[in-house]
């Protein structure tokens, strides 16, 4: 059942999520396939693996159930029934929560839950609550907290566990993640930097995010091209995720054309990408086809309604029909998700505040969130953010203050360059702003439709 038909419901809604990034991030970026501690013996969770048609040699990370896609839904139930079962009669069987751990973070890659991530956490800490130096266990606790958006605790259990396994591949891959999410891009660069010599596309494609995190555009494309064919010679599974990432960071330099190929090509391995399914609509969008961008989004939010994606469609519909009820329903669960102020609203805290930014949200109350969210997360995004919301508040000179410190960090994409060029217009810089401001556009699908408008109005104007 869809969130959508829960938004005036008292009982609770079933919490939906999608694997971010938001790259507004890649999920892939997230991905530690291939990665292994240099420590960890093989046990019992290569047997769970194998099951679910996953390589043994990448079983000792945390399991990326979209590496297999074969697996059904099923078929990881099944397993985790059989696991539960194995805890239930040993409470104190450390493998057994461990692999429920790895298993429910493989769900959660395939239900879009975000509740199969919490059970994966919860499962991760009960096997460090029997076996607190397991390896394994700790893994797993850090990349789900990567999942879920809490990457201030992620580095710090990323860092416990190179304190005992120095120079551990997924360790310096989850602290990577981590630190590139809080703008802490120097320690992501020297860690990268070490993974390096690991190689393969779990590397490369960190590496794609890392260049467009910090401004290059056309190499992350490049990189991301890159880890797609080391992802055929590695021979991965599910070659969706690199397809997705290439779509992804495709459309954020402006080439719609590869980027909609990329979509179509993840959504050819699985229909039910999320993230490939809103990618093709802001492609459909921006050519004018914006009856398959709302089908396709309609698709994406039957599946996972996260903000963002129903923003975007409430968006198109009311450009299409400013009465229709659908984009009133679609902004009504935006605002129900960010009331429930639990986990679904923890993890998209970010794309919340930006709707509320950019839908008449913005106030004194909304820049206090903001301020906060940026305060504990300092990446070129929320600078970002804060800065918009300050031009929405008519404070145009703190606004550009918080653009210079996003810039700082390396930034340089379509939605800073509008802001930037919209605040140097309010502070009169006309010719400058106005250069940043087609500049923004000159990157067509980079831009959401009501963001072109924008733009549009302020060069009309």
């Amino acid at each position: 059942m869809s969130l959508l038909t829960h938004a005036g419901s008292h009982r609770g809604p079933r919490v939906v999520g999608f694997s971010l990034a938001a790259l507004a991030v890649v999920a892939a970026t997230y991905v530690a396939s291939g990665l292994r501690p240099t420590a960890a013996p093989v046990r019992p969770a290569v047997a769970a693996a194998t099951t679910l048609g996953v390589d043994p040699a990448t079983a000792n990370t945390p399991l990326d159930a979209g590496s297999a896609p074969n697996v059904s839904l099923e078929q990881v139930d099944h397993s985790i029934g059989a696991w539960s079962k194995n805890l239930a009669t040993n409470p104190h069987d450390y493998l057994a929560a461990t692999n429920l751990a790895i298993l429910y973070q493989g769900r959660g890659r395939l239900s879009y839950d975000l509740g199969d991530y919490q059970r994966s956490l919860d499962a991760a800490r009960q096997a460090l609550t029997i076996e607190p130096t397991d390896v394994e266990a700790r893994l797993a606790e850090a990349s789900t907290l990567v999942s879920l958006h809490d990457f201030d605790k992620a580095r710090t259990a990323a860092d416990e566990v190179l304190v005992d396994v120095p120079g551990a591949p997924a360790a310096l891959a989850v602290r990577f993640d981590a630190e590139l999410e809080l703008g802490r891009i120097d320690d992501a660069r020297k860690d990268l930097a070490e993974l390096k010599s690991t190689g393969g596309p779990a590397i490369l494609i960190r590496e794609a995010r890392l260049a467009s995190v910090t401004g290059d555009a056309t190499g992350a494309v490049g990189l991301a091209i890159d880890a797609r064919k080391a992802a055929v010679e590695d021979e991965v599974q599910d070659l969706g995720i690199y397809d997705y990432a290439v779509g992804e960071y495709a459309r954020l330099a402006g080439d719609g054309s590869r980027a909609l190929a990329s979509y179509k090509a993840a959504l050819d391995i699985r229909p039910t990408d999320v993230g490939a399914l809103i990618g093709m609509a802001r492609i459909d969008a921006f050519e004018g086809k914006t009856d398959d961008a709302i089908d396709a989004l309609r698709r994406a939010t039957d599946i996972a309604p996260q903000p963002e994606a129903l923003g975007l469609l409430g968006d198109l519909l009311h450009a299409t029909d400013p009465a229709d009820a659908a984009a009133t329903k679609a902004f009504d669960t935006i605002r129900f998700i960010e009331q429930l102020g639990d986990i679904q609203a923890t993890t998209y805290d970010r794309q919340l505040l930006r709707f509320d930014v950019d839908h008449g949200g913005a106030n004194d109350a909304l820049l206090d969130r903001v301020r906060t969210s940026v305060e504990a997360r300092q990446d070129a995004a929320g600078h970002d953010l804060l800065a918009w919301t300050l031009y929405r508040l008519g404070r145009p000179s703190e606004a550009a203050a918080e653009v210079a410190a996003a810039r700082g960090l390396g930034a340089d994409d379509a939605r800073l360059r509008f802001h930037d060029g919209a605040i140097r217009l309010a502070m009169g810089d006309v010719d400058h702003g106005r250069v940043l401001l087609r500049s923004a556009a000159d990157l067509g699908p980079a831009l959401d439709p009501s963001e072109r408008q924008e733009v549009a109005a302020l060069l009309a104007g």
